[in-house]
Order: structure tokens, then sequence, then C-alpha cells
């Protein structure tokens, strides 16, 4: 019976691992469909890079699970600067995968995501702004 319990047990973390890395997946797919590399020609007439940056905020919003005030204007913050190309959108990408992975012990990721993005972006010369 307890051999039965434990082949029980072991199905269920396998099934949530399933379920992470498909999420994890769904995630870094959509991520990458959100906004593209390089604007394309409708973008750089002005088309939906509106629409891009407001669906880059979402998904950073939602896959960080940002909680407080200023984990959203932190987010507002690093979707102006993509938008400007002050900061490189595969930064931010990275980062964003890199921190959701890294916080496995805790279900949110968007402390790692902060502080890993600020490190990073000082290593290239951007300074983020200070969020109060």
């Amino acid at each position: 019976m307890l051999h039965t319990m434990r082949a029980a047990g072991s199905g269920l973390g396998r099934t949530r691992s399933r379920r992470m890395a498909l999420l994890v997946a769904v995630l870094t797919v959509g991520f990458g469909a959100v906004v593209p590399r390089q604007a394309s020609p409708a973008a750089s007439a002005g088309g939906t890079v509106a629409a891009e940056v407001g669906d880059l905020k979402n998904v950073l919003e939602k896959g960080l699970r940002a909680r407080r005030p200023q984990e959203f204007e932190f987010v507002d913050v690093v979707v102006t600067m993509v938008g400007n190309d002050t900061l490189p959108l595969d930064l931010v990408r990275s980062t964003f995968l890199w921190a959701r992975k890294k916080a496995k012990t805790t279900p949110y990721p968007f402390p790692y995501f902060e502080r890993g993005l600020r490190v990073r972006a000082a290593r290239m010369g951007i300074k983020i702004p200070e969020i109060d």
C-alpha cells in the first residue's frame, strides 16, 4: 500500500512539472511573438507600436506576478525604455526568462527580474531609474 501511495504521489510531481514546463513554453513563445526583435515596416509607419508595448507590459506584469505599486511602476519604466530603444528588448526578454527560472522557491519572480535587469543594464552602461 505504501508503495502505491508513493507512485501516486510521484505522478503528481510529474504532472506539476509538465504543467510548469508547458506554461514556460507558452510564455516564451508568447513573449517572443509579442514584440518583434526589429520593428516591422508597419510599426515604423506608426502602425501597432503602442499595442506591442502594451502587450509587453501585460506579459511582464502577469509573468512576473507584479503585486505592489512599485513593481507596476518599474514595469512601466522598463516598457518605456524599451519603447524608446534605451533598453534592449533582448536584455529584457532574457532577464524575464532567467527570473522565472530562478524563482523556484518562491511564486514571485519579480525581485529576481528587477535586480537582474538592473545589474545587467548597468554592465552595458544603462541606468534604470530607482523607484521609490
